[in-house]
């Protein structure tokens, strides 16, 4: 799909240039997907913890409900071995929060997280309009072969220099996440701190180097957010934070009191939960990994291990046993039907 430098929003067939963040977790289930695409939004599916034929029922599931472009995004394999001992540690720190919380004892499931080429697999059988991928660059032979089957291919970068890798890999755009933007960063080629570059001055910097499509990503709330971002470079915005508490949002109720109760306190780069680094909220859990000194197992191992934990904080309605993650700018998040909040923004 050969886009020219101006045009991703009309080529896509939407009403506005915006991309409805693909958070997996559940946080955007098949009902908010589809209301975000009769909204006109690029409507997006997070299908990084998804099996394969969750993937293709979920995607049925909103393509019966809305027309419209949809998007799927997976997480590109990066995983490396713990630390000797590391998982072990983990499991045994994990077994007073699990007797609390009345669930079995913490194990490794096997394997730690969905089979990469499975998923793909799918992917290409349901042939979404737009396939994402994060956390690494993408392959250029899986990038052509997606492009040659009518899919738009987009990358995420976090600094320029990741931006010139995925647009050496053939993408048709870029998503450039910034310090702002909530939940897992995208970086691959330098350490998560060193990653860190605001959302306008990395929008700016990536469209002036590029001939590809930018996407804005982080801390964007309002249309004078939108605004900025457009007026730096950026064709469209994609929206996560500023859409979790609508109505239809899959978060948990303890997480969207968490954001409304939050008066702005810091957002933190959070590792405890899934062993990478993720903006969001600390809670119990994140700071009593930390005072422990545990040596926290790489993603997927850590994610895997927790996973039980937070199924258990979100049928209690335990915040502090929730992975909360969340933009800068999450204060501004409204507590309204989506159709409201989408109003407000465009």
């Amino acid at each position: 799909m050969d886009l020219t430098a101006r045009d991703l929003t009309a080529r896509l067939g939407l009403r506005h240039p915006i991309v409805q963040a693909p958070m997996a977790g559940g946080s955007t289930p098949p009902g908010f997907i589809a209301e975000s695409i009769r909204l006109g939004l690029l409507g997006s599916l997070g299908a990084a913890y998804l099996a394969p034929a969750v993937i293709e029922a979920q995607a049925a599931e909103i393509r019966a409900a809305a027309k419209g472009p949809l998007g799927i995004n997976l997480f590109l394999p990066v995983g490396r071995p713990p630390a000797p001992g590391a998982v072990e540690a983990m499991i045994d720190f994990l077994a007073p929060y699990h007797a609390a919380a009345g669930i079995a004892p913490p194990v490794l499931p096997d394997p730690p997280e969905q089979d990469f080429q499975a998923q793909l697999a799918a992917l290409r059988r349901v042939r979404p309009e737009v396939a994402s991928f994060v956390f690494d660059c993408p392959d250029p032979a899986m990038v052509a072969a997606l492009k040659a089957e009518g899919m738009l291919v987009i990358g995420g970068a976090t600094t320029l220099d990741e931006a010139h890798a995925v647009a050496a890999a053939g993408v048709d755009a870029v998503v450039a996440q910034g310090a702002e933007a909530g939940g897992h960063r995208a970086s691959f080629l330098a350490p998560f701190e060193a990653s860190l570059v605001p959302t306008l001055e990395l929008v700016e910097a990536v469209a002036g180097a590029l001939a590809l499509p930018v996407i804005a990503a982080g801390g964007i709330m309002d249309r004078a957010g939108i605004s900025a971002a457009l007026d730096r470079g950026a064709q469209m915005v994609q929206l996560g934070t500023a859409l979790l508490r609508a109505d239809e949002s899959g978060a948990p109720p303890a997480h969207k009191a968490a954001m409304a109760r939050g008066d702005g306190a810091p957002v933190d780069l959070i590792r405890e939960w899934s062993g990478r680094a993720a903006i969001g909220l600390g809670n119990r859990f994140t700071r009593e990994v930390r005072a422990a000194g545990l040596s926290v197992p790489p993603f997927p191992y850590q994610n895997a291990l927790t996973q039980a934990i937070r199924a258990a904080g979100r049928k209690a309605g335990d915040g502090d046993l929730l992975a909360l993650w969340c933009g800068a700018g999450y204060a501004a998040a409204k507590a309204a039907p989506l159709a409201d909040i989408v109003a407000d923004l465009v």
